[in-house]
C-alpha cells in the first residue's frame, strides 16, 4: 500500500511495512508520523511568517508606536534655596500637594513638560476666576478638573501659585 503525504523529496518513499521486513516488524522507508507533523507545522510557519513581518512593517510606516530610547536632561538647581524650609500655610501646602499630584506633570515649561509654567505673575495677570475656570473647565490641551477636584482644592492650589515665582515667565505667555 502506497501513502502520499506530498512532494517525493519532503516524505520519501512511504510504504506501512517493508516486503523483507522480519514478521511482527514495521519498517519505514520515509520519515516517521513526527517527522512529517514537524515537516507540516515548518511549512505552515514558514508560510505564515511573512505576514506577520508586513503588518510590523506597516505599523512602523504608519507612525505608530516605536521603541526609542529616552534621552536623559541634567537640569542644575540651587541647593541652598532648594533645601530651605518653606513658609506657607496649611492651605498653600495643601495645594502645592494637589499642584505636584496634578499639575506639575505638565506644567513644567519644558520640552519634556510642555505646559507654561505657573506662578504669582500668572496669577497676576489672568486673575484667580480665570484660572479657576480653566482648571474647572480644561481647554483644548488641558484636561478639566470639574469632576476630580472640589472647589476648594482648586481655590487651595491657586493660593500655593501665589506663593511661586517661576524662573521664566516669558515661557508661559505664549500659551494663555
Amino acid at each position: 500500500m502506497m501513502m502520499s503525504c506530498g512532494p517525493a523529496r519532503l516524505c520519501g518513499n512511504l510504504r506501512g511495512a517493508s516486503a523483507n521486513a522480519p514478521p511482527g516488524e514495521t519498517k519505514m522507508n520515509g520519515p516517521s508520523k513526527t517527522s512529517r507533523a514537524l515537516l507540516r507545522w515548518v511549512a505552515v510557519l514558514m508560510t505564515l511568517s511573512p505576514l506577520a513581518d508586513a503588518s510590523w512593517v506597516q505599523a512602523q510606516q504608519n507612525g505608530e508606536a516605536q521603541a526609542t530610547v529616552p534621552t536623559v536632561v541634567r537640569t542644575d538647581y540651587d541647593m541652598r534655596k532648594f533645601m530651605t524650609p518653606l513658609t506657607l500655610t496649611e492651605t498653600e501646602l495643601t495645594g502645592r500637594k494637589l499642584f505636584a499630584q496634578r499639575c506639575a506633570n505638565c506644567h513644567g515649561g519644558t520640552a519634556q513638560r510642555p505646559g507654561p509654567q505657573l506662578g504669582q505673575q500668572t496669577v497676576a495677570r489672568l486673575g484667580e476666576s480665570s484660572i479657576r475656570e480653566k482648571v474647572r473647565k480644561g481647554s483644548p490641551m488641558m484636561p478639566g478638573f470639574e469632576y476630580s477636584l472640589e472647589p476648594a482644592q482648586i481655590d487651595q492650589t491657586i493660593a500655593f501659585l501665589k506663593t511661586v515665582a517661576p524662573r521664566d515667565q516669558t515661557a508661559a505667555r505664549k500659551y494663555y
